[in-house]
C-alpha cells in the first residue's frame, strides 16, 4: 500500500513539472474552433483607455523563441463586431505592430496588447484576434467580449505584476506574490477590499437536475482599504474582494493560492476532485478519514483492483486534467470546482465549443458511447468574476456520463 502511495506522489509531482504543450492546429470560423485546448488557454481581457479599449490576448509557443523571433513569426490581427456571429462587416479592424511596450512573455506565453477605438452610440461588441504562427502556418482566434461605455470597475482596473507592466489575466495569485491593482490612466484610488475564508463546494453532477442548494453565506474575515499603483503583498490565502463603492454591485475579485497551484499536492487536496468519479460511500470514506494519505491508497487500489499499471496511467491522466481546469477555469473558486472544470475532467477536449455573449456550447462526437452530446453553460452574473458560467443539467446525461466514468475507473483513459 505504501508503494502505491509513494508511486502516486511522484507521479503527481512529475505531471507538475512537465510542461504542457497544446497543439495550436485547428480550423478556426469566427467563434467555432476545432482545438479547444488552444483556445480555452488563449486569455484576454480588455481595460478602458479612454477613447479606445486596450485588448490584451495570450498565446503560446510550442518552442522557446525570443522576442525578436516571434515579432518576426507571428501575425496578431483584430477584427470588432457588434455582437457575435454578426454577418456584417467589421467595424473596425487592424494589426498588432509589435513593440516593447505591446509584446510581453512569461514562461513561453506571451502577452498581446493592442488599443481598439471606441465607435460612437455602441454599447458593447466583441473584438476576435487571429494569433497565426507563420512558421508552422497554425492559427488560433480568441474572442474577447468588449464594454464601451461602463460603470464596472473592472472594465477600468485590473491587476498587474509587481512592476505594473505585465497584466494578470487569471483570476488567483499565489499567496506571497506583489501584485498592482492600477488602471490605464494611472489614478490613484482607494479601494475597500474585503477577505473571506470559505471553502467552496464542487460541481454538482449534470443530472443534479433538482433544486439547487444555495450556498452558504459569505462571511467577512477582514476589511481594510489599499489603493492602486501602489504595491500590494497578498500572504493569506483566501478569497478578496475590491470596491471602490460598497453600493456597486460588481468589484474585482482575486483568489489567493498556496504555492503549488494549480497543483494539488497535498492528500486531503488530492481526493477533493475525485468526488466526480466516486461513489457517495467513496467520497465519504475519502472526505472523512483522519488519515487521508491511507485513504488515497485505499481508494487507487480499489478502483484499480491492485493494478499498479492501471493506477499509474489513471492517476497521471486525471491529475493532468485537474491541472489543466485550475489553469482554464479557476474564477472564484478553484478551477476543478466548477461546472466547466467537472465537464473538463471527466469528458477532456471538447470536439467543438460555440461561444456567444451569454453562453459556451461544448460539443462531443469522437466517442464510440454516443454520436453526439452538447453541455451548455450560461454565463450568470457574479460579484467576482466575469467568468462565472453555470451548466444546463439534464437527466438524459446519465447514459453518457456513468459509462465515461467507468472509463476512467479501468483505466481506459489515456494520458495527454
Amino acid at each position: 500500500m505504501k508503494q502505491l502511495f509513494y508511486l502516486f506522489a511522484a507521479l503527481v509531482l512529475l505531471s507538475g513539472c512537465t510542461a504542457t504543450n497544446p497543439s495550436v492546429k485547428q480550423t478556426a470560423n469566427n467563434q467555432e474552433n476545432r482545438v479547444p485546448l488552444q483556445r480555452i488557454l488563449t486569455k484576454s481581457k480588455f481595460l478602458d483607455n479612454g477613447n479606445n479599449i486596450r485588448v490584451y490576448v495570450t498565446f503560446y509557443l510550442d518552442r522557446p523563441s525570443t522576442l525578436a523571433e516571434v515579432s518576426r513569426e507571428v501575425v496578431v490581427n483584430y477584427q470588432l463586431f457588434a455582437e457575435y456571429n454578426s454577418t456584417k462587416q467589421a467595424l473596425v479592424s487592424g494589426n498588432v505592430n509589435f513593440s516593447v511596450n505591446t509584446l510581453l512573455e512569461d514562461k513561453g506565453w506571451y502577452i498581446a496588447s493592442f488599443d481598439v477605438p471606441k465607435p460612437k452610440d455602441l454599447y458593447t461588441g466583441v473584438v476576435l484576434t487571429e494569433i497565426r504562427d507563420n512558421r508552422s502556418n497554425n492559427k488560433t482566434i480568441n474572442d474577447c467580449f468588449v464594454r464601451f461605455q461602463s460603470g464596472k470597475v473592472g472594465d477600468y482596473y485590473m491587476f498587474f505584476d509587481k512592476t505594473g507592466t505585465e497584466p494578470l489575466l487569471q483570476s488567483f495569485v499565489t499567496a506571497g506574490d506583489s501584485v498592482i491593482l492600477k488602471s490605464l490612466d494611472s489614478k490613484t484610488t482607494v479601494f475597500k477590499t474585503m477577505r473571506y475564508k470559505y471553502e467552496f463546494d464542487p460541481a454538482l453532477s449534470p443530472m443534479a437536475t433538482g433544486q439547487r442548494v444555495p450556498q452558504k453565506s459569505l462571511y467577512t474575515d477582514s476589511v481594510y482599504t489599499l489603493q492602486s499603483n501602489k504595491i500590494i503583498r497578498f500572504d493569506t490565502e483566501s478569497l478578496y474582494y475590491m470596491t471602490k463603492d460598497t453600493s456597486e454591485a460588481f468589484g474585482i475579485g482575486l483568489m489567493v493560492v498556496d504555492k503549488r497551484f494549480p497543483k494539488l499536492t497535498r492528500p486531503e487536496k488530492l481526493a477533493r476532485p475525485l468526488i466526480y468519479m466516486s461513489t457517495s460511500t467513496e467520497t465519504a470514506d475519502l472526505y472523512g478519514s483522519r488519515e487521508p494519505k491511507k485513504a488515497l491508497d485505499n481508494y487507487w487500489l480499489n478502483v484499480t483492483q491492485g493494478n499498479q499499471n492501471n493506477a499509474k496511467r489513471t492517476i497521471k491522466a486525471f491529475y493532468q486534467r485537474v491541472e489543466q481546469a485550475n489553469k482554464m477555469f479557476s474564477t472564484y473558486k478553484e478551477g476543478w470546482k466548477t461546472d466547466k472544470g467537472m465537464v473538463w475532467i471527466i469528458m477532456g477536449d471538447p470536439s467543438k465549443i460555440v461561444r456567444t455573449k451569454d453562453k459556451e456550447i461544448w460539443t462531443y462526437t469522437r466517442n464510440s458511447q454516443y454520436s453526439e452530446v452538447n453541455f451548455t453553460f450560461n454565463r450568470r452574473a457574479n460579484q467576482f468574476t466575469e467568468d462565472h458560467y453555470e451548466l444546463q443539467r439534464y437527466a438524459e446525461y446519465q447514459s453518457i456520463w456513468y459509462p465515461t466514468v467507468d472509463q476512467w475507473r479501468n483505466g481506459d483513459v489515456g494520458v495527454r
